[in-house]
């Protein structure tokens, strides 16, 4: 029998970032027994992620027996075993059920030990990585261990007591500690000096408040010189011990992020503690010391300094920013967002501003992003930059791109994010540069407020004479006859358009009809506030566009009526041959996804 190879490909990218049960794996069985290069070429090219948890192990477990059965390459599985929720069953290291599903599914009758790549050990359940010891043949590549010793054995005391650790230094490559407790790094570092494939080392907490452990004797790590990605995650670190451990000559970190970090006091040489006499806190000090270390570094090449989980972040002086950009000859990426996004319109600035006047001279740096930034720092330079990225989301005052265009530093930018106020006519002048390098504009306001009296018709005339850009992202309110002109214009090279709209089902069938004649736009997607129903009629009107490969929606508004699944189905099933990726996002509605999985066009697929 002979099957169009394009269906082998979306079933076995499905089986990929999907989790199949065994009764979707007949649909292998019968493919496979069916076809010969189905059998022997095309599925030996995909591996098969799979995860056991606690939601629920035995079905999971019998996925993992499910493909055993009809797949014997061991080798393309990816197993990922996650034991967090399940400690959280756990009384006590001898718990009947802990042991009942340790003894059935982690024995050797099964053989699932040498399949885990992923092993998430949850607290209370230290005593787990005993099954996964020299013995088992085990080629664990990550590693997560969640502990907290106010049950069960601590981990300093399972390192101490378990030496050598059980876990291969033969294939780890990720370390990642989640705390609930303070932890000594000196006897950690000791244990995993010897893994010479570790290369990422994550701390964190997993805790419910907003800030977790303190990392003492953090200066201890620089013996993982193998070590080449760290990150930490709301921790308590000394900033001098910080610094101590970067300015070794073994620390070879060339990924660095530090995520809702809190700092501890500053200390002179004789341990007293720093007085300050301005305006800046203590820890303020010693972020702008840690950023002054981080200039001299030869090795990293991205640092990112962000606030994900909304503590109040200490303020840092721009200029702090501005000497690292100009010292360091090293850095590709930087990325500094520390805005508490939960209250982002009454706290105070983090990053203050303290000087009148100032270059920058970097042709290193690739990407940059600093939010709420005091100044437009982008037109800093005095010399031609190697940007990549420049996202400009100043909040401060109306942004002011470039006074002169032919003084435009950053020749080889590839996407431009501009936010603005009251005129676009700055990055019309960039555009009309004709750079050749860049193809993505993104147009957004402050807050995303309604533009009603922006003309975007001279932006739209810029593009069509610009046959570099062929993204358009446009994140504010438009005026639908501006977007559907927009449209009209039928500008060859505009492949991909990403629109924020408010409709009606009139306004709905008018752009699909704009989008019908111009069939030079392959990817569209749009985000909107209108009704659930609306967004899924004109999704309808969208896939019946032959010309589309992509089709993406994100829906914020309400849900005024029942919206069935059963029409969308019907119009996706006849328009299969042309679409590569559909996504459909939509608050508490989740039969449209499924709908997608079913046909293979699953969430993570689009990604």
């Amino acid at each position: 029998m002979s099957f169009p190879r394009l269906i082998f490909v979306k079933i076995f990218k499905y089986f990929q970032y999907n989790e199949p049960d065994g009764r979707k794996y007949k649909v292998y069985k019968l493919i496979s027994l069916l076809n010969r290069e189905c059998r022997y070429f095309i599925a030996p090219l995909f591996s098969y992620k799979i995860t056991i948890d606690d939601y629920s192990p035995y079905d999971d477990f019998n996925t993992v027996r499910t493909f055993l059965k009809f797949n014997h390459q061991y080798h393309k599985a990816d197993l990922t075993l996650d034991t967090s929720l399940f400690s959280s069953l756990v009384v006590d290291e001898e718990d009947e059920e802990d042991l009942t599903f340790r003894k059935i599914y982690l024995s050797h009758k099964y053989n699932i030990i040498p399949l885990v790549k992923k092993l998430i050990i949850g607290k209370y359940l230290l005593s787990w990585l005993d099954y996964f010891g020299p013995k088992s043949s085990s080629q664990i590549e990550s590693l997560e261990i969640q502990y907290k010793e106010d049950r069960g054995e601590g981990f300093e005391k399972y390192l101490f007591k378990n030496t050598p650790f059980p876990i291969s230094p033969d294939h780890l490559q990720t370390l990642h500690i989640a705390s609930y407790n303070d932890l000594d790094v000196d006897p950690l570092s000791q244990i995993f000096q010897g893994y010479h494939h570790l290369e990422k080392l994550i701390f964190s907490y997993c805790g419910k408040y907003p800030i977790g452990p303190e990392l003492n004797k953090f200066e201890k790590l620089s013996v993982l010189s193998h070590l080449s990605h760290l990150e930490l995650d709301r921790v308590m670190i000394s900033p001098n011990e910080f610094i101590e451990y970067l300015s070794t000559t073994t620390s070879n970190i060339e990924t660095l992020i530090l995520n809702s970090i809190l700092l501890k006091d500053i200390t002179d040489n004789n341990n007293n503690d720093i007085n300050n006499s301005n305006k800046n806190s203590n820890s303020s000090i010693g972020l702008e010391i840690i950023f002054k270390q981080i200039s001299h570094s030869k090795t990293i090449k991205t640092l990112k300094v962000i606030n994900q989980y909304g503590i109040t972040f200490p303020s840092i002086d721009i200029k702090s920013i501005i000497d690292l950009i100009n010292r360091n000859s090293t850095l590709e990426t930087i990325i500094y967002d520390t805005i508490n996004n939960k209250d982002k319109y009454i706290q105070p600035p983090t990053i203050t501003s303290t000087i009148s006047n100032d270059n920058i001279n970097n042709q290193t740096l690739k990407h940059l992003k600093i939010n709420q930034s005091p100044i437009d720092i982008h037109t800093l330079w005095i010399s031609n930059s190697n940007l990549r990225t420049i996202r400009i989301l100043n909040e401060q005052q109306p942004i002011s791109l470039f006074e002169n265009p032919q003084t435009f530093h950053h020749q080889s930018i590839r996407k431009l994010h501009f936010q603005f106020r009251t005129t676009l006519q700055s990055l019309i002048e960039i555009i009309q540069l004709h750079l050749p390098t860049l193809t993505t504009i993104k147009i957004s306001t402050q807050y995303n407020y309604r533009q009603n009296d922006i003309d975007f018709e001279t932006i739209f005339t810029a593009i069509s004479n610009n046959n570099n850009i062929d993204s358009i992202s446009i994140k504010c309110s438009i005026k639908i006859y501006q977007f559907r002109r927009l449209i009209e214009r039928n500008i060859k090279h505009l492949r991909k358009i990403h629109v924020n709209l408010s409709f009606t089902a009139k306004v709905a069938k008018l752009i699909g009809s704009s989008l019908n004649q111009n069939t030079n736009i392959q990817e569209f997607s749009f985000e909107s506030w209108s009704d659930f129903s609306l967004i899924i009629d004109m999704v309808l009107i969208l896939l019946e566009c032959k010309h589309l490969t992509s089709i993406k929606c994100h829906g914020y508004g309400p849900c005024t009526r029942t919206i069935s699944a059963y029409e969308f189905e019907d119009v996706l099933k006849l328009n299969l041959d042309h679409l590569l990726h559909v996504q459909i996002y939509l608050r508490n509605q989740k039969q449209f996804n499924n709908t997608l999985d079913k046909y293979f066009y699953s969430i993570q697929n689009n990604k």
